[in-house]
C-alpha cells in the first residue's frame, strides 16, 4: 500500500504539509513522516485507518468538534483516526509527526487470524492526544532510526507495524481481544524451507509476509511459531544471517565494503558498518584485519 495513494497522505500534501520519508511495509501497511507549519485540516472520507504519533511540537495543534476544541497536542501524543470518521484540526505552529496507515482489510485480517473474532463486531476507537509508552517506543526507538530504504531493515519495519496493529487490537477497540493460543513451533521441514529462502534472498528486501507464505501461515502465527522454534524473531534471525554473510565475505576475499553491503542487503557502506558494529562490537574493516 503506497502512502502517496492514500486519502490522508494526499490531503496533507494538498494543505502544504511537507512529507519527509515514506514507505510501503507490506500487507496493507505504510509509513510516512511529516512536518506541518500551519493550516486547517479536515478528513472526511478516509477509507483506511491512521495511527499518528507526534515527534516534536504540537502544542498549538487542536482537534475541533464544531465550535468546541478537544485538548491540544504535545510531543509523544498519539491519535487514532479510524476509516470513515470525520475530524477537523487546526495547526498554529510547526510540528513533526509520523503516520502508520493500515487498510480495513488488513485490520480485519488481524482480528480473524490472531483473535478468531468476527471483525464486524469490532470497532477501532477514535482517539485524540493520548499517551502510550508502547506506541511511543515502537515509533521513536525502533521505526524512526531504521533505514526505510534498506532491504535489510524492511522486515524490522514490517514487524514493528504488525506489533502496532496488535497493540491497537488489544487496547483500543470496543472488545477486549487477546491472541488465540500458540500452536507450537514450525516443523523441521517448513523451518528448512524458510531458512533456505532466507539464505538465497539476503541481498533482497525480505518481508515477514514472504516467510509466512512459505510456511502457509498468517504473519502473526508464523512470527510466534518461528520464535518458538529457534529463539529469535524473524527480523532478528534475518539480520543475524546478513551479518554472518558479511563476515564470510570479509574473511574470504577482498571486495569493497560497498559490494559487501549490497550482497548482504544493506543500503550503503555506512549502514553495513553501523549494523556490523552493533552486532559484533567492531567495524567491518577491523574484522577484516583480524580474519
Amino acid at each position: 500500500m503506497q502512502p502517496k495513494e492514500l486519502y490522508v497522505y494526499k490531503t496533507l500534501l494538498g494543505l502544504g504539509a511537507m512529507s519527509g520519508q515514506s514507505t510501503d511495509i507490506g500487507r496493507g501497511l505504510s509509513l510516512a513522516t511529516w512536518q506541518n507549519d500551519d493550516g486547517y485540516a479536515e478528513y472526511e472520507r478516509a477509507n483506511h485507518h491512521t495511527l499518528s504519533y507526534y515527534l516534536q511540537g504540537g502544542k498549538k495543534t487542536r482537534r475541533h468538534l464544531g465550535e468546541r476544541s478537544i485538548g491540544k497536542g504535545h510531543p509523544g501524543a498519539v491519535c487514532v483516526m479510524p476509516a470513515g470518521v470525520v475530524s477537523e484540526w487546526s495547526i498554529e505552529a510547526p510540528f513533526r509527526f509520523m503516520h502508520l496507515y493500515f487498510d480495513r482489510t488488513e485490520f480485519d485480517r488481524h482480528i480473524i487470524e490472531s483473535c478468531d473474532v468476527d471483525p464486524a463486531n469490532v470497532e477501532l476507537h477514535d482517539l485524540t492526544f493520548i499517551s502510550d509508552p508502547v506506541i511511543e517506543r515502537l515509533f521513536r526507538d525502533i521505526i524512526l532510526p531504521l533505514d526505510w530504504n534498506s532491504a535489510s531493515d524492511k522486515m524490522s519495519l514490517s514487524h514493528a507495524g504488525q506489533l502496532l496493529i496488535q497493540h491497537l487490537l488489544r487496547n483500543y477497540t470496543n472488545r477486549k481481544l487477546e491472541p488465540s493460543p500458540s500452536r507450537g513451533g514450525l516443523s523441521p521441514f517448513v523451518l528448512k524451507k524458510v531458512r533456505d529462502f532466507v539464505e538465497a534472498s539476503l541481498e533482497q528486501g525480505i518481508m515477514v509476509e514472504d516467510l509466512a507464505g512459505i510456511a502457509e501461515l498468517s504473519p502473526f502465527h508464523f512470527t510466534r511459531m518461528f520464535q518458538q522454534s529457534i529463539g529469535l524473531s524473524p527480523h532478528q534471525y534475518v539480520l543475524s544471517r546478513r551479518i554472518a554473510k558479511a563476515k564470510e565475505l570479509l574473511g574470504e576475499r577482498d571486495p569493497s565494503l560497498a559490494n559487501v553491503a549490497q550482497e548482504c542487503g544493506f543500503s550503503s557502506q555506512s549502514h553495513l558498518t553501523t549494523r556490523f558494529r552493533r552486532a559484533t562490537g567492531m567495524t567491518p574493516n577491523s574484522f577484516r584485519r583480524l580474519s
